[in-house]
Parts: structure tokens; C-alpha cells; sequence
């Protein structure tokens, strides 16, 4: 569950605000999570379980506009759907994830 790696991507902004689906997906304890953002937004990342309980606040920060990609561990969680959710400023996003291990 923890934070192993975040990097901005440069020259590959978008228009607009997109959280891609995790890969792999399903996984086996490791995923990665990309998302870009338009413009400087204070951005919150957060993975939830299928009852919508905070398993894992992965970022909570202000960030620039750009392609952002993070590293999910999920060390200690049982196979389930879990949900990631990134809000930044108005926009909310959510994508399901399987872990199967």
C-alpha cells in the first residue's frame, strides 16, 4: 500500500482532466496508476474498498499540469474490487481495480 513512485510526464499534457484505467488490471499486488491533469490543481489520490472504506491515501498535494503515474502496492489487502478515486479541483474520477491474488 505504499507510494514507491510519482513522475511527471513533460511536454504530454492534455486538455483536459483524465484518469486512466490502472494496469494490470486485474493485478497481483502491484499496478500503476495514470492520471494527467490540465492545470496546477490540488490533487487528492485514494484507493477504496468495495464498501467504500479509505484503504490507502496515495497523494494529497498540489501538483502542475502534466501526466502523472503512480506505483500501488497493495501489501496487506485481501483480493477484492477496490476503487481508485482522483479529485483535483472540480473534477472527480473513479476506476475500479481487481486484485487477485
Amino acid at each position: 500500500m505504499t507510494l514507491t513512485a510519482a513522475s511527471r510526464k513533460k511536454n504530454n499534457i492534455l486538455s483536459e482532466f483524465y484518469l486512466e484505467q490502472n494496469e494490470p488490471n486485474p493485478f497481483n499486488g502491484k499496478t500503476k496508476i495514470k492520471f494527467c491533469l490540465s492545470s496546477q490543481s490540488k490533487v487528492t489520490v485514494l484507493i477504496t474498498n468495495s464498501y467504500g472504506k479509505v484503504v490507502d491515501k496515495l497523494i494529497s498535494s498540489e501538483l502542475e499540469a502534466g501526466m502523472y503515474e503512480l506505483d500501488f502496492s497493495a501489501d496487506g489487502l485481501s483480493r477484492g474490487t477496490y476503487f481508485c478515486h482522483v479529485v483535483a479541483d472540480n473534477y472527480s474520477h473513479s476506476r475500479e481495480m481487481e486484485l487477485i491474488k
